[in-house]
């Protein structure tokens, strides 16, 4: 068999020219890394925003008896489910496990959610920050998501860690 110096410069080559499902699997892995990420991050912004309007209503004034704050705690963890769901287990798992297709190709990996052992030492004020504004390769989501949103998935975090975490 004949050899160009080409092909002998380039080995990556000639291992895809022998196995050409190789070559298949890396451009399909490539694509779908990248498909992730742009879904996960936010890649399309104006899906998350809304026009809001002020509320002519008022809402009801909370009595003794009235549960709405524990509701809204569990409200809370329930929106931040939904919004960890949409933007956050791409890399991260959709358990917290940093097991997202996403986070595959991350060096270093994504913070694995259920570690108590290292999620219940980190303030709230640790987390917020880092939802903000990202830390390595994540990205920042305070021009994606509201305050309330990342209080919201704060809570959701907080409610994967083994053992729970009792903080404040």
């Amino acid at each position: 068999m004949l050899s160009s110096p080409a092909m002998n410069a380039l080995p990556i080559r000639r291992a895809f020219a022998a196995r050409p499902v190789t070559a298949v699997a890396v451009l399909i892995a490539l694509f779908t890394l990248a498909n992730a990420l742009l879904s996960g991050c936010g890649g399309n912004k104006s899906q998350e925003t809304t026009e809001t309007t002020p509320s002519t209503t008022t809402p009801p004034a909370q009595t003794a008896t009235d549960t709405s704050a524990s509701s809204g705690a569990v409200a809370g963890v329930a929106d931040g489910a939904k919004i960890y769901a949409e933007k956050c287990s791409v890399c991260h798992g959709a358990a917290g496990h940093f097991d997202g297709p996403g986070g595959a190709a991350l060096n270093p990996k994504p913070r694995d959610h259920t570690n108590g052992a290292y999620m219940n030492t980190r303030t709230d004020d640790q987390l917020l920050e880092v939802i903000r504004n990202g830390k390595g390769n994540m990205p920042a989501w305070k021009t994606v998501l509201s305050d309330e949103e990342i209080h919201a998935v704060l809570k959701h975090v907080r409610s994967l860690a083994v053992p729970p975490y009792h903080g404040s």
